[in-house]
């Protein structure tokens, strides 16, 4: 069944998440009064994405990115449109050995990331999904931006996130002023991230981090450090007895960080604290707050913004009683995201989107 709203109300991160969890198939349409853009999904995996404020084809960047030259390139337009039938510009070219698939595929990876993080940063506007089988056509353009295999929608933010973070994010347009919004409640506890901090690009990294972190672990919360408190802004994972809501318990959950705790150990060290978890009072009011558990190891990672720990991730692995396992992969997306959210502060302070030196 198709439907549609506002993304006043439903940001794409949401969306996309709703579809990747049921698997869906078909059209998501963004429109806004100066631009619209196009992302088709199969089974729950972004294929293809257009639009936005570039309207360049896959020929165009070819040649601007100097992988193919201008020759090539209009005799592998001739062979597309041949007449003999369909055939996607990247498999012409493939096809006459100009390019490896491999180039293609990162060529239009980059483009479906530029696209995400730009409607990202939509906070008005339109949206409208129309489901499709999987085994039904859903026609696009010859733009040719298709990954046939897909992407997964928390891949595909995350990678969007780490495209911003590397400097994209200043050559997007200024996002428009937008009262703070909560991302929509999952459907059941524990179900995906969730979290109560304003939908902008710091509140995208904070849920792009537990997307991350859900990948990995078992239990994840987010806190924000402010002066001697950390306060609970979002989390995945967290199940209460009686069927209570998490993203509530977690919201409300307010911890001192003058005792000794885990968190406080983070913050303090600046760096990773992972091991048992001490049974200090704060430590044990975290876990009731998260609805309890036996906790065999835990880890904090603090993210350090302008020279501040500004947020604490705690995780664990209470329900399946693992062990951590490596956690380097989970420092850098923790790293990423707070220099996402050093350079989203900074550009709020100067008064829209700078370019960095």
């Amino acid at each position: 069944m198709s439907f549609g709203g506002r993304l006043e109300t439903l940001d794409l991160s949401a969306l996309l998440q709703t579809l990747s969890v049921g698997a869906a198939s078909g059209r998501l349409t963004l429109t806004r009064l100066d631009k619209h853009a196009v992302l088709v999904l199969r089974s729950g995996r972004v294929v293809y994405a257009s639009g936005g404020s570039s309207n360049e084809t896959l020929a165009g960047r070819l040649l601007r990115e100097k992988l193919v030259g201008e020759k090539e390139l209009m005799t592998a337009l001739d062979r597309q449109h041949d007449g003999s039938g369909f055939r996607r510009l990247g498999d012409v070219l493939v096809g006459m050995g100009v390019l490896a698939e491999g180039t293609v595929q990162s060529v239009v990876r980059r483009r479906m990331e530029e696209l995400t993080g730009e409607l990202l940063a939509w906070k008005s506007g339109f949206f409208r999904f129309e489901p499709k089988g999987d085994d039904d056509a859903i026609e696009v353009d010859l733009g040719d931006f298709v990954l046939p295999a897909g992407l997964a929608p928390q891949e595909l933010l995350m990678r969007a996130m780490t495209a911003l973070d590397h400097g994209d994010l200043f050559r997007l347009p200024p996002p428009e002023p937008a009262p703070p919004l909560s991302p929509p409640a999952s459907p059941e506890a524990g179900a995906s991230p969730t979290g109560s901090y304003p939908v902008d690009f710091t509140g995208e990294a904070v849920l792009s981090l537990l997307r991350f972190a859900s990948q990995i672990l078992t239990r994840a919360v987010v806190f924000a450090i402010e002066a001697d408190t950390a306060r609970g802004v979002g989390e995945f994972g967290v199940q209460l007895p009686g069927g209570r809501s998490g993203a509530d318990s977690v919201r409300r959950t307010s911890l001192p960080l003058r005792e000794p705790s885990i968190l406080r150990a983070a913050v303090e060290r600046r760096r990773t604290y992972a091991g048992p978890l001490e049974p200090t009072r704060v430590n044990l009011a975290l876990l009731e707050s998260l609805g309890g558990g036996q906790v065999r190891e835990a880890v904090a990672v603090p993210l350090v913004v302008g020279g501040e720990v500004r947020f604490v991730l705690y995780a664990d692995n209470a329900t399946s009683g693992l062990p951590l396992g490596p956690l380097d992969a989970l420092e850098s997306s923790a790293a990423r995201a707070a220099r996402i959210i050093e350079k989203t502060l900074l550009a709020r302070t100067r008064g829209g989107p700078d370019r960095p030196s």
